[in-house]
């Protein structure tokens, strides 16, 4: 069994120098808390392209062995790890471990599926609501069912003596939270991902106040936004204000609108559908241009269950019209189909101009038996978001085949460089660990400590400092 330790340990596994993939652990005595649990993105480096098979029964150990997932002592299941001399067991580990997650974007969730079901996974409700959508529409983790829980935002709950408390932050994603974890030796205040340019800022701004009220010893803070010095020379100064050149998601209804103004054929839009305030853009742009909004199946399921009956249709692509032929169509999609008009290709092909479709990057195939020709893409943070996904490429060179014009309509879901530091100076932490970046040091506090962890040591906090331990 795993010993007890009687002083706050902080280990470092994942997300020190990457976009997402943050896994942090926090331990005092006989109980942890463990956030985040995603998994990394990187299509350009991982071995498992789309032409390697996963095998499902040996999930955790291949993605142990491939350096997906991390090898921490007392979270995996004995049966999972089958010839496997570490890491340790959940059923031979004494410590109570639970995982907490800060919102449900797979670099920060994708994992808990590789989890014993025995470790409990706290989702604030709104991210459980959204799971259990997810769920329905096919889009669950890998892996195991995890065992989840809700947390309530500004409510503190106790995994041992660890407590934890969920505060609501603005991310690009219902749900979102950052933690603040109390030990007796100490709290640790963790951001979670958070912006400042979304319709929300106000949260950040209360949880700026909350956490400062609480009081804490070590900030644990993303940086997505951060560039290397050979990017940006200048240092970096704190700005509340927003730019100019800085979409706001309020703004992004306009500048959709200007577009299909322009527009005299068919309105084509790819989002991600987790993020429901695009969901509500989506809506509110059509009723402006006076076009009947199409959504596709999944994304219309997680509309309804978080928007209620709207005015907007189902698209029927070739692939859904063919299991309801043959009789396979799943009750979720017969239950949503009988409720909402479908619209298929032909019907959209007597009136282009009449309709705004969403068409995510899997059923691009669409595009084939629908009238494009004088239409537009509205690209708005749905995959393939960037060239480091070769998906992206092919995208791409499919709208250009055929004569589409693509333009970019959304926002990002992180915090610019001057708004980090902006937080950063009103929350002056005693202690800074920048994360979530591929280049942390760029944040730099005016006052206090910054520290850099590696993987593979153990930090304590003891009487409200953190320490580097020495064995």
């Amino acid at each position: 069994m795993k010993e007890a330790c009687n002083h706050t340990k902080i280990r470092f596994w994942g997300g020190l120098r990457t976009i997402g993939g943050t896994i942090v652990s926090i331990e005092y005595k006989e109980s942890r808390v463990i956030f985040d649990f995603g998994l990394i993105f990187s299509p350009d480096t991982s071995m498992l392209d789309e032409k390697i098979e996963e095998r499902s029964s040996k999930i955790v150990k291949d993605y142990l062995k491939l350096g997906l997932i991390p090898p921490i002592d007392g979270i995996y299941q004995a049966e999972d790890l089958e010839g496997l001399a570490d890491p340790l067991p959940e059923e031979r580990d004494a410590r109570h471990t639970a995982v907490i997650v800060s919102h449900l974007h797979l670099d920060h969730m994708g994992g808990v599926g590789m989890l014993s079901p025995q470790i409990p996974v706290y989702f604030t409700e709104d991210s459980l609501k959204l799971y259990r959508s997810l769920e329905v529409v096919g889009e669950a983790v890998k892996g195991h069912k995890p065992s989840l829980r809700a947390c309530t935002y500004n409510e503190t709950f106790q995994i041992g003596e660890i407590c934890i408390t969920p505060i609501r932050v603005d991310h690009d994603v219902i749900g979102a939270c950052g933690f603040h974890v109390q030990t007796p030796d100490g709290a640790v205040f963790y951001t979670g991902d958070f912006r400042l340019h979304g319709k929300n800022p106000q949260w950040m701004e209360t949880a700026i106040e909350k956490v400062k009220d609480r009081g804490f010893d070590v900030l644990i803070m993303e940086g997505t936004t951060l560039r290397g010095i050979e990017e940006r020379k200048q240092p970096i100064i704190a700005d509340r204000a927003l730019p100019t050149s800085l979409v706001k998601e309020a703004s992004i209804a306009g500048h959709m609108m200007e577009i299909l103004q322009e527009t005299t054929g068919l309105g084509l839009f790819n989002i991600y559908h987790r993020n429901i305030e695009r969901l509500k853009t989506m809506l509110e742009v059509a009723n402006l241009a006076k076009r009947k909004l199409v959504f596709e199946l999944e994304t219309a399921y997680i509309a309804e269950q978080f928007l209620g009956k709207r005015n907007f249709s189902v698209y029927l692509p070739a692939n859904t019209k063919h299991e309801s032929i043959i009789g396979t169509l799943p009750g979720w999609k017969e239950d949503l189909m009988s409720r909402y008009e479908t619209v298929e290709a032909s019907v959209i092909n007597r009136n282009p101009s009449a309709y705004l479709l969403q068409m995510s990057y899997e059923n691009s195939l669409e595009l084939f038996d629908l009238h494009v020709s004088q239409g537009v893409y509205l690209h708005s943070n749905g995959t393939p978001l960037g060239d480091y996904d070769p998906a992206y490429h092919h995208l791409i060179n499919l709208l250009n085949m055929l004569g589409v014009p693509r333009f970019l309509a959304g926002t990002g879901g992180h915090a610019i460089p001057q708004h980090l530091k902006y937080v950063l100076e009103r929350l002056n932490p005693k202690t800074l660990i920048p994360l979530h970046s591929f280049h942390p040091e760029r944040l730099i506090p005016d006052h206090g400590r910054l520290v850099m962890p590696e993987y593979g040591l153990t930090y304590v906090l003891k009487n409200n400092e953190l320490y580097k331990s020495n064995g």
